[in-house]
Order: structure tokens, then sequence, then C-alpha cells
């Protein structure tokens, strides 16, 4: 016998191509255990998209790499309520080096199942392990492997922490006047601010670059669950048409029967009718 815990289990461990077909089919087992609430939860339960499953795949095929990832999680919570420095600066580098590799694993294990994954669903996996360092519940789901939609974390916390800078040093109380450069040396100073510069635009560039792709990646994802909900939708009512279909084809059924029975009583009555006459 089907249950919830099982329904849910075999859907998000699939692909997505095949979880409205499967979540039909478990829809319909419950219904045929006249288990309405069942087929009901089953139905309410939505397709991931496909950096959710990428992520999902990843809690199900590398647990153990997930489970250090939340833990190097809570260690950084705990060195932020600390007001740790140098834990704060070391588990920071430690978490951007985590994240990058288990977005990189997520997608890799994609390409093993046939998806080969954009740049923006790379950005949306590293995104939802990053609110999962942060947020219990989204923790909870990406553990489970049940997360349905790329999730981000707004708030305050090691989600968004940054490492501080080392304690400022103070400052000489005089420092010796500089010699004066040579030319050549003068021609140096020139290059590397011009070499300064480069970067800082290049910089900028790639930054709107990022912006563009964050932005695009954001509607893409809203498209696409605006179109899972209607295909939810569109399943739950050909359920409820099926179901309607099928009452009336044993209303009718009923009514077939009725009749025959009305017929029968009809000719029974006027065969009374005929012989009381004949009398």
């Amino acid at each position: 016998m089907v249950d919830l815990e099982s329904a849910g289990d075999e859907l998000y461990a699939g692909s997505p191509d095949d979880f409205i077909e499967r979540r039909k089919a478990l829809v319909g087992e419950a219904r045929a255990a006249k288990d309405r609430a069942l087929a009901t939860a089953i139905g309410a339960l939505r397709r991931p998209t496909r950096s959710a499953w990428l992520v999902n795949l990843y809690a199900r095929q590398a647990p153990d790499e997930l489970a250090k990832l939340l833990d190097l999680g809570e260690a950084l919570q705990t060195a932020q309520r600390q007001l740790s420095g140098p834990d704060l600066r070391r588990l920071s580098a430690d978490r951007s080096k985590a994240l990058a590799a288990a977005a990189r694993r997520a997608v890799d294990l994609g390409h093993d199942h046939g998806y080969d994954a954009p740049e923006a669903a790379r950005l949306e996996v590293s995104q939802t392990l990053q609110a999962a360092l942060a947020d219990p519940e989204v923790a909870a789901q990406v553990r489970a492997g049940t997360v349905t939609q790329a999730q981000s974390y707004g708030g305050f916390g090691p989600f968004a922490l940054v490492a501080p800078t080392e304690d400022a040093t103070p400052a000489p109380e005089s420092a010796p006047e500089p010699e004066a450069a040579e030319p050549e040396q003068a021609d140096d100073g020139a290059e590397a601010r011009r070499a300064e510069a480069r970067r800082t635009e290049a910089g900028g560039r790639l930054e709107a670059a990022e912006a563009a792709l964050s932005t695009a990646a954001e509607e893409a994802e809203t498209a696409t669950a605006r179109a899972d909900e209607l295909a939810d939708r569109v399943e739950v009512l050909r359920a409820e048409i099926a179901e309607a279909e099928q009452s009336e084809a044993e209303a009718r059924r009923q009514a077939r029967a009725a009749r025959k029975i009305v017929s029968e009583l009809e000719d029974a009555v006027r065969s009374a009718r005929e012989a009381y006459e004949a009398l």
C-alpha cells in the first residue's frame, strides 16, 4: 500500500520528465484503495524544477558530502555568535570552496543522468545550498531531497557573511619622505594604474553580466513554476473529470436497470389488468 512518504520519495528521486505521469499513477493507486485524502495529498506534490532536481540528486547520491557542507554552516553560525574573526575568515573561505564543489558535483550528477545544466541552473543550485546553510527549513528540504524550486536566503547570518578583514594596526607616527622616483619607476606606476583601471572596468562588466544572468534566471524560474502549477491544475482537473465520467457511467447503468424494472412491472400490470377484465 502506497503512503505519502514513499510516494514523495519515489517521485523526487526520479526525473522531472517522469514526475507528472508517475504522480498520476500513484494518485490512481490511492483512489483504488479508497483513500481520497492520500490521493489529494499525492496530487498536491509539486514537480521540481531542474535546478531543484539537481539539488535533490546531490542530496540523495552524496549524503556524506552534504552532511559536511551543512555542518560547515553550523560552524559558521557558531563563529558568528562568538564574533571569532579568525574562525569567520577561515570558515567563510571553506564555505565558498565547499559550495563551488557541491554545485559542480550536482551538475556532474545531472550530466550522468542525461541533463547538461546551463550556468543559470548551476547558480541556482549554489544559491539553494547557501540558503540551506542559514535556514533550517531549507536545510531539512535539502536533506530529504524534496526541494521543488530554487531557494535563496535574504536575511542576516552566514549566508550573507563576508570574512572580516584583519585587525587594523596603528599607523606609524611619522613616515619618511619618499625618494624621487626614477623615470622608469614612474612609468611602471602609470602602467600599474592603467592595469588597475582595466581590471575595475572588467569587474564592472562582469557584475553587470552576472546581474543580468541572475534576473533572467529568476524570470525563467518564475515562468517554469507557473507552468508547473498549471500542469498540476490540469492533472487535478483531468482526475476530477475521469471521476465524474465514472460516476456518470454508473448512474446511467443504474438508470437503465431501473427503466428495465419499470418496463417489466408495466408488462406485469398490463397482464394483470387484462386477466381481471376477462373475468
